[in-house]
């Protein structure tokens, strides 16, 4: 009778295929790993966006503030205080004039709103995957978004942001990189990493998504 079994030699060959095999997947199973760690957090920062956007659409609040950074700051007006500053006929201020906002703690009608700072990136998080631009290291620290429902204020400090190419609009700009080949401060607008996304979001808080390709142009993939 003949017997299957498995010589000694044929199990060499199993193992030395299956190192093999090893070798030659293990960094590409680990690029798809970092890669799909940071696209996570990129796609959670823009579903935090938009969450901002439908809380003031809602009417719940007459403009929300994020500043986007590592450790991301969330300022609300009142729908009271926002039509005193910007729609009242009796108000006359440069925020109305000029349809802009400062920043939360420098303009009188903004409060802190920490329960709606339910995220937090980078340095500010230690199961964070990523660092991101702005970010203290850089200036400016952060990008800050103020969001209304007609969508016609905009910040007036210095600001990081590049021409939609489709558009031609100025856009205001994210960056996200992988915290396993970048540092906060080498995480920067003309970094050229492995595992970079960033996010643009244009005056009515629309946001397409990009990854930078090897050859360091970026390509985008939403929005």
């Amino acid at each position: 009778m003949k017997k299957n079994a498995f010589t000694i030699l044929e199990l060499l060959v199993v193992l030395a295929v299956i190192g093999v095999f090893s070798v030659v997947a293990y960094p590409k199973i680990s690029n798809w790993i970092t890669d799909r760690n940071v696209k996570k957090e990129v796609y959670e920062t823009v579903t935090f966006i938009n969450d901002m956007k439908a809380l003031v659409d809602s009417g719940k609040y007459g403009m929300i503030q994020l500043s986007l950074k590592p450790n991301l700051e969330i300022y609300t007006m009142s729908n009271e205080n926002f039509f005193n500053t910007y729609k009242s006929i009796s108000t006359n201020n440069s925020y109305k004039t000029n349809y802009k906002c400062n920043y939360g703690t420098m303009q009188n009608g903004f409060q802190r709103n920490k329960t709606l700072e339910t995220i937090k990136l980078s340095v500010s998080n230690n199961d964070s995957n990523v660092h991101v631009y702005p970010n203290a290291a850089h200036n400016p620290p952060y990008t800050v978004l103020c969001l209304t429902k007609d969508n016609n204020i905009s910040y007036m400090r210095l600001r990081k942001t590049e021409r939609d190419t489709e558009t031609a609009q100025n856009v205001d700009i994210f960056i996200f990189c992988s915290k396993s080949n970048s540092s906060q401060n080498s995480c920067n607008y003309n970094a050229r990493f492995d595992f970079m996304y960033k996010i643009t979001i244009n005056q009515y808080a629309r946001i397409k998504i990009y990854r930078l390709k090897k050859n360091g142009q970026w390509v985008k993939i939403d929005g």
